[in-house]
């Protein structure tokens, strides 16, 4: 990369401080953890950083695009596409990988166009930063002659370690593998980065222990004007679910639900449940069946209504990282929630005051009945989470931890 480019690059657009910010793709539709977060923490700092986002073309449509101009983001596309997950393209892309020193999320994202535009923004404009929106796009920086940082939505390989943990044969072989080569990668991209980012006190303190580095916590927000109480009563033996269903630790919690849960429950009660979220699988869409009290909603344009006539909110992760945007939004909706450990770390939610923790399939299946059985629970924890995220997690509120990091690298050069 060009170590020239403070020479050669342009004036700014006005007096916003300049920020390149790079990503997978453009956050629009706002319907998926990582698409939410990422919207409405660069909503909150364009009022303050002239930030282009450069992203591949996969979803760089017109109606995307104009969402971004319209917080005051301007949208750059590469000439590079992200490979599809599925199809036989897929599967040799990622036996093709397999050998080498990359992770296959790494090594699929790291394409010829986008490196080139890359190169071109870096020369001709005038930044003062390059912001990484997700770890395996640091390998584009490692010669940037600019201060950059990461943002990490998770441990990248916290996540495929645990996949391993419910795995057995040639995909734990595999997962493993993948978890190794992640985990080298992160650490050193966490060691080179002049900034980083995480979502919660709990990463943050395994990022440090990892490389030494103790990033700024950036918690995941919500809306809470958008997600907020209904008036009316909730079918109190009605759960819901919502998320992306093409995102792998929800498929494995839906499965270990529908599997383990779902036979414990009393066969005589009136039992609802509602599975919302975009992309299901065919294979998970098989298993709620024709017949039965589970529905597969699928995609929707609103979340909204099916978790307001639903009087238990359930979570029932085994893997993952981070925090969760969807109990963030739940508890803004006054929902009582059922979660696992898993699902709800890194909030700093009470067991029994703002929802309830369950982790064996005997336990999740207790703590629903007790709630369908318990009106005046389900109402104080929704009453006690509601309060807890207008405390705690606005999105105007979070996204001044990440202006007050920007501010600090791009006039100094390194975070600590």
């Amino acid at each position: 990369m060009k170590n020239n480019s403070k020479l050669q690059r342009g004036p700014a657009r006005d007096d916003r401080i300049p920020v390149l910010a790079l990503d997978e793709e453009i956050p629009f539709p706002c319907n998926t953890g990582k698409r939410i977060r990422t919207y409405n923490i660069l909503k909150q700092l364009a009022r303050y950083f002239a930030i282009d986002l450069l992203v591949h073309k996969n979803n760089a449509d017109a109606e995307a695009m104009a969402a971004m101009r319209e917080i005051g983001v301007e949208p750059v596309v590469a000439s590079s596409s992200i490979p599809a997950k599925s199809g036989p393209r897929f599967w040799w892309t990622l036996v093709g990988h397999l050998f080498g020193p990359y992770p296959y999320s790494v090594a699929s994202h790291y394409q010829a166009g986008y490196r080139q535009r890359l190169e071109e923004l870096l020369s001709t404009r005038n930044y003062d930063l390059v912001h990484c929106e997700w770890t395996p796009y640091g390998r584009y920086l490692r010669q940037c002659p600019l201060p950059w940082m990461i943002a990490t939505h998770n441990v990248e390989f916290q996540i495929l370690e645990r996949f391993t943990d419910n795995m057995t044969g040639i995909h734990k072989l595999f997962y493993s593998l993948q978890a190794r080569r992640m985990r080298r990668f992160e650490v050193a991209m966490f060691r080179l980065a002049h900034g980083l980012t995480a979502v919660s006190e709990g990463d943050a303190a395994f990022i440090e222990r990892l490389s030494g580095r103790r990033p700024t916590v950036v918690a995941n927000g919500v809306d809470l004007e958008y997600f907020s109480p209904a008036s009316g009563q909730a079918d109190s033996h009605q759960m819901v679910f919502t998320g992306s269903m093409d995102w792998r630790p929800n498929q494995d919690g839906l499965r270990w639900f529908l599997e383990r849960i779902v036979p414990l429950l009393p066969a005589d009660s009136p039992w609802s449940c509602k599975l919302v979220g975009r992309n299901p699988p065919e294979w998970l869409s098989r298993m709620c069946g024709p017949e039965g009290f589970i529905d597969m909603i699928g995609t929707v344009p609103d979340v909204r209504p099916y978790v307001h006539r639903a009087g238990i909110y359930i979570v029932p992760l085994r893997i993952g990282g981070g925090s969760r945007l969807k109990i963030l939004e739940a508890l803004a909706m006054g929902k009582a929630i059922v979660s696992t450990t898993i699902g709800a770390e890194g909030l700093g939610l009470e067991d029994g005051r703002h929802l309830l923790l369950a982790d064996s399939p005997e336990d999740f299946a207790a703590a629903i009945v007790r709630l369908a059985g318990d009106a005046d629970l389900q109402a104080s924890l929704g009453s006690a989470g509601r309060s807890f995220v207008e405390r705690h997690y606005s999105w105007d509120r979070i996204a001044l931890h990440q202006k007050a990091l920007w501010e600090r690298l791009a006039t100094s050069g390194r975070e600590g």
